[in-house]
């Protein structure tokens, strides 16, 4: 039997798909000045939000609590106004992690890659995930134990071949760590980091690149494509062997496209 996306991972793409056709790409290049306001933070003083991002986050958060009634919505903007809306996580109801905007400072100055992301996740478990490129129109789908689809179709994972291709994302890394693991890397083939966890996670999930490493994990940046790269045959594995859950928040990361990358950066990243 072929495998086809369940009625509710298909009303989530559904979603996704209208939150970048109504919220983002009718803003895109058509931002005022008072559109785009900074959002820093002692990690981040340069971050920033749009109008776009919050627009998003509440259309996406009364249709995503009338998919599941009974479920919590957490989104990346109403954390950034009130760390506490993370205690959800913790809790018994399911809970629909929301990225409204992932790649803002892309959008914010007219470039891409951007898009939506969005997980559902119980008692830590994380069974749906949805991402959506709003400029290509890739959409990426996957629940937990019955595959992954791109724009409908049945991704089956990709195989290892030449040398490692991957990003060491160290934006967020303590400067000792990034530096020593950009000497681990130097006989890599060194992808550019681009700040849109949208774009590498679906990269990844595709076999387009190998790897990327992250160690600041909020959970709507990550959760999607954990589920999707595990459903595809990948991982997303600290340096330990333990795999990356929901409630990890700095901790060395390594997201990769097969079992057999992860083994082989995590020996470049961590041998002698």
């Amino acid at each position: 039997m072929v495998a086809v996306p369940s009625v509710m991972l298909q009303q989530l793409g559904q979603l996704l798909r209208e939150t970048s056709e109504r919220e983002l790409l009718p803003r895109f290049r058509n931002l005022s000045g008072t559109d785009v306001v900074g959002k820093p933070s002692l990690e981040d003083p340069d971050d920033v939000v749009t109008v776009a991002d919050r627009n998003a986050e509440a259309f996406l958060s009364e249709r995503l609590s009338e998919l599941l009634p009974g479920s919590v919505v957490i989104g990346e903007e109403a954390v950034a106004a009130d760390e506490a809306v993370l205690s959800h996580l913790n809790g018994r109801s399911p809970v629909w992690l929301v990225d409204p905007l992932d790649g803002t400072r892309n959008f914010a100055v007219g470039e891409g890659p951007f898009g939506p992301m969005v997980a559902l996740v119980e008692r830590g478990e994380i069974l749906l995930a949805g991402i959506h490129l709003s400029l290509t129109d890739e959409l990426l789908l996957a629940e937990r134990d019955l595959g992954a689809f791109a724009n409908g179709q049945r991704l089956l994972g990709s195989q290892h071949e030449g040398p490692l291709r991957g990003t060491v994302f160290a934006k967020f890394m303590p400067a000792e760590l990034g530096q020593d693991l950009m000497v681990r890397t130097v006989n890599h083939v060194r992808e550019p980091a681009v700040l849109c966890a949208a774009s590498e996670y679906t990269k990844l999930a595709h076999g387009a690149k190998h790897y990327s490493v992250y160690y600041r994990l909020m959970p709507w940046d990550h959760a999607p494509g954990a589920l999707i790269l595990r459903e595809v045959g990948g991982v997303s594995r600290h340096p330990s062997g333990k795999d990356y859950k929901v409630d990890d928040r700095r901790e060395l990361t390594i997201a990769a496209s097969s079992e057999a990358v992860w083994q082989a950066v995590q020996r470049d990243l961590c041998g002698p």
